[in-house]
């Protein structure tokens, strides 16, 4: 009979001032862009609810209104789609206002 060893290792960054400050920008990045997609989905949730009461404003009942109101909720492909329209291509200069950031770098890690 054999016995199994198990082992674990334990690793730690320790990046460099300069590593540091990019990992900072990307994860900064990551959560601009999580709370992008969830403005956006929970701006599709605002709207149907408005409609929904609106419906039952005008005397329809609400589980029926529920039914009949229809808003897209933003796909992962149409929330990308959008983010890339809006960040713009720091080449070209076509970045929409305020996001240049600190001595020229662009602000949440998009260059």
């Amino acid at each position: 009979m054999q016995a199994e060893v198990l082992r674990a290792f334990r690793f730690t960054l320790d990046p460099t001032p300069g590593q540091e400050e990019d990992l900072l920008r990307h994860a900064g990045a990551a959560r601009w862009a999580f709370n992008h997609a969830l403005r956006m989905k929970v701006t599709a949730h605002r709207q149907w609810r408005a409609a929904v009461e609106g419906l039952v404003e005008q005397g329809v009942a609400e589980v029926d209104a529920r039914e009949q109101v229809r808003v897209p909720v933003p796909t992962k492909p149409s929330i990308q789609k959008h983010l890339n329209s809006i960040k713009g291509d720091s080449r070209v200069g076509g970045l929409p206002e305020g996001v240049a950031g600190r001595r020229g770098r662009v602000r949440g890690g998009m260059r």
